[in-house]
């Protein structure tokens, strides 16, 4: 192998290695920052931003280097160390190292796939990376539930709140609104029936949070997981607005690293087996 392509091959397994350190700190960011799921507004955000961008730039440099980075195992070396870089900027544990060993996983099987539909093609396209991608964003989210089931865990063990307590301000804020406006268009009644009504339907939410928590008490140790596996399926599901953005940018890019000279096309000849009669 020449010294220039062994120079190409570490740039863009660098590429693929640092895109994984971000998406590492977005992990360690859902983790921390769970709560945020369940505002409005900036934080959420911020979080989402972290989050999609991250998967989306891991998708774009493992496409990259799926198309680009000969032999398979320099691939499979690549991810070795990204899943190492991710784990390490994740919050370290026998979960997040599980976890890890899972992705690392997925993502060889999306790479040997890539590789083995290119190698099958008459000339090259993107359309295998397309195509497979699924399995590499199937992982990446994974990650991201992961992340939120370990947060949810830590706070449950942390304060015993097995329901957030930025959802319930959010659900208690808008029954709260619906049922004030009600109580203020009543005319029948007086100031002082009103602001008796109004301390009633605080008490009525704090008992209904009481109750809710009692019911869901016995399943508090798998709660994080159910959790954490809604929040994979909302997130597998907008991810699929936005997964035609990389292969987009790769079709984009194949030609640009052509026209600079970083990679060029070579013709090859294959011999083909046929099961004739004779």
């Amino acid at each position: 192998m020449k010294a220039s392509s062994v120079v190409k091959i570490a740039i863009f397994l660098l590429f693929l290695v640092g895109a994984h350190v971000l998406f590492g700190v977005a992990c360690t960011k859902v983790q921390s920052q769970y709560e945020a799921l369940f505002t409005q507004g900036k934080p959420l955000l911020n979080l989402a931003m972290w989050a999609f961008g991250s998967i989306l730039l891991v998708a774009l440099t493992g496409g990259l280097v799926a198309a680009l980075v000969r032999p398979v195992w320099i691939i499979a070396l690549g991810y070795f160390l990204s899943a190492l870089a991710m784990f390490l900027m994740w919050k370290i544990g026998i979960i997040t190292v599980v976890a890890s060993l899972i992705y690392f996983s997925i993502a060889i099987g999306f790479s040997i796939t890539v590789v083995d539909e290119i190698k099958a093609r008459l000339s090259f396209s993107v359309r295998p990376i397309q195509q497979e991608q699924k399995f590499l964003l199937f992982g990446l989210v994974l990650m991201i539930g992961v992340s939120f089931a370990l947060g949810y865990q830590e706070a449950i063990r942390r304060s015993g709140a097995l329901i957030p307590p930025a959802y319930k301000q959010v659900v208690s804020d808008m029954i709260t609104r619906t049922l004030v406006a009600q109580i203020e268009k009543q005319t029948a009644i007086g100031p002082a029936e009103k602001a008796m009504a109004l301390q009633q339907l605080q008490q009525g939410l704090e008992k209904f949070w009481v109750e809710i928590e009692r019911a869901i008490q016995p399943y508090a140790p798998y709660l994080p997981f159910v959790i954490g596996a809604l929040v994979f399926w909302l997130l597998e599901t907008l991810l699929g607005f936005v997964a035609w953005i990389p292969p987009l940018l790769l079709s984009g890019i194949i030609p640009l690293l052509k026209a600079i000279g970083v990679t060029h096309e070579v013709a090859e000849t294959k011999e083909a087996l046929r099961l004739v009669l004779e």
